[in-house]
């Protein structure tokens, strides 16, 4: 299963709620005007037979998530690994992996705990990048520095 890396959205298909005003105004403000489309990034789903063309062949650095839908810690690092997919941008491509659809994966990369987080840069696997357990987003950022040298812009 590949899913696209960018989804595009209509400012206006937003549910009105308090809480979600302001990112609406700034959607429909970006759009320049109602109806028209923005692009908004998303972590891409992969699988045995897309990962050695979206992981090994990628032409820039690959965060892993390896995660399983009963994992609550892959829940609390969902949205910091889609925050860091954000903010690192074409500097870094971000994939997650589903464990249970994927045995092969598993344990060709020894994946024992989740949420595991994986940093792939040329076609291999950065040594000693290997992250078992959640992380806050901070130390997801010195992460990123330490295996593939990479800053926030």
């Amino acid at each position: 299963m590949l899913t696209m890396r960018t989804k595009t959205c209509k400012a206006s298909a937003l549910p009105t709620t308090r809480r979600n005003v302001r990112s609406k105004v700034s959607l429909l403000n970006m759009a320049r005007g109602r109806g028209a489309s923005v692009a908004v990034r998303a972590v891409m789903d992969v699988d045995e037979a897309s990962f050695e063309a979206e992981v090994l062949r990628s032409s820039k650095p690959v965060l892993v998530d390896f995660w399983a839908s009963w994992c609550g810690p892959c829940k609390l690092i969902s949205k910091i690994v889609e925050k860091a997919d954000n903010e690192f941008g074409d500097n870094l491509k971000v994939v997650k992996i589903e464990c249970d659809g994927n045995p092969a994966l598993v344990e060709k990369y020894s994946v024992y705990g989740l949420p595991t987080l994986i940093m792939f840069k040329d076609g291999e696997e950065v040594k000693g990048s290997k992250n078992e357990g959640a992380i806050s987003y901070d130390k997801l950022k010195t992460w990123l520095n330490e295996h593939a040298g990479l800053t926030v812009a």
